[in-house]
């Protein structure tokens, strides 16, 4: 039996950066991405934000 847990904060602010970057990267490179990293942002920012 596996038990799931939440990521701790220094793992999604880390994630938060990597998307970021990621974004940024897209923004120039790969316009086809750019929806699925701002929604993955997104998500990461409002799970930062509810702790």
């Amino acid at each position: 039996m596996t038990t799931h847990h939440e990521p701790s904060a220094a793992a999604l602010e880390h994630r938060l950066k990597e998307v970021e970057r990621d974004l940024a990267r897209a923004q120039k490179e790969n316009p086809e991405h750019v929806h699925a990293l701002t929604a993955e942002k997104k998500k990461l920012e409002d799970q930062i934000a509810g702790r």
